[in-house]
């Protein structure tokens, strides 16, 4: 037989524990008989898209050219899609659906996807794809039976478009709302350090969990994020979607041991509790930004319906509020987090460090 192959009626072989780990919960044994892949999806390897806000605080959405980005962006997204519902499958214990999803993966790492030519637009969406793909992979690396070679190219593939996203969230910036401090850069964080854990890849989880807490020193005494809370009537929006990186990269960094400080997780909980009353009450963000509250994603059953950083953060800091909150509501998904959101996250507030340690 060939080397690596699977001995006739033994059990497939599960893949060494890696270095460095992922945050979410074990999928159960997988059973059954395989169901055969999805077609694969053609590899997207450069994108030019175009902003759509048409003000200076980025707060009035153009329609047009929002349909157009949205058009632009379709291929990712439909990525995305095809690999989650691997990934669902695995997670419901179907045999052959952890393959599936690695083989989506590859087929975009063999053809150096998302390496070519972006552009501003283009970049925003490279991250965000980039966070749930390596989240995906995250979910499903330690089935059994999966290829060795596959798992690898996969994961330094991950790890060569972490370090194609990280240069523009290192510059210098002087600009009143700007992304190298605003959500964008909570989201940059999630993705490299989610492409840093896939490739085992500790600088890259570092950078990461940099952004993170980069993040929280910003949270003001009220729980307000500044940079968000100037984008008037998306403020609601985009602590929300700020919250949403947060949340998941404390995840992710506490699975690794990383601790947030004593005056981080006080942050964390401020934010945490400021978004969800919000949400629930958007005249209290209309109070904080002086606009009401406008959301062209916003689904008809309100806010909390999309608070995807919500139910991560009630994994971490659990409270009674938010769970009779966001009950009605779940269960939550995205796809930029990776697919499924509700019961898969790993629970535990995990260790917290003096604030003396520093970061």
């Amino acid at each position: 037989a060939a080397a690596g192959a699977a001995v006739a009626g033994a059990p497939p072989t599960r893949p060494v524990v890696p270095a460095l780990a992922g945050p979410f919960l074990p999928a159960p044994e997988p059973a059954g008989t395989a169901a055969p892949c999805e077609p694969a999806a053609a590899p997207v390897r450069s994108l030019e898209s175009t902003g759509f806000y048409a003000d200076p605080a980025f707060s009035r959405p153009d329609p047009v050219r929002l349909r157009a980005d949205a058009d632009a962006a379709r291929p990712l997204l439909d990525w995305l899609a095809l690999v989650q519902r691997a990934v669902a499958r695995h997670r419901a214990g179907e045999a052959g659906a952890a393959s599936c999803a690695l083989s989506a993966l590859d087929a975009w790492a063999k053809n150096a996807a998302l390496l070519g030519a972006f552009n501003l637009q283009g970049g925003y969406h490279r991250k965000w794809t980039l966070a749930g793909a390596a989240l995906s992979f995250l979910a499903i690396r330690e089935a059994p039976g999966l290829d060795p070679v596959a798992l690898g190219r996969t994961g330094r593939w991950l790890g060569e478009v972490a370090e194609a996203v990280r240069p523009h969230y290192e510059r210098q910036s002087a600009a009143i709302i700007s992304d190298v401090r605003n959500n964008h850069a909570a989201w940059a964080g999630l993705a490299v350090a989610a492409a840093g854990v896939a490739g085992g890849n500790r600088a890259q989880l570092d950078w990461g969990v940099a952004r993170l807490r980069a993040q929280l020193g910003q949270v003001d005494e009220r729980g307000v994020l500044p940079q968000e809370a100037r984008r008037a009537a998306m403020a609601l929006h985009y602590h929300l979607f700020a919250l949403e990186a947060v949340a998941a990269l404390e995840r992710l960094a506490a699975a690794n041991g990383l601790a947030l400080t004593e005056p981080e997780r006080a942050a964390y909980a401020r934010l945490r509790d400021l978004c969800l009353a919000a949400a629930k009450d958007p005249s209290m963000m209309e109070a904080i930004a002086g606009a009401p509250q406008s959301d062209p994603w916003a689904s008809p059953r309100g806010p909390l319906a999309s608070a995807n950083g919500l139910e991560i953060a009630s994994v971490a800091l659990p409270d009674p509020a938010s769970e009779e909150a966001l009950a009605p509501f779940r269960p939550f998904a995205s796809r930029w987090l990776g697919g499924a959101v509700t019961g898969w996250w790993k629970p535990g507030e995990g260790p917290i460090r003096p604030a003396a340690a520093g970061p």
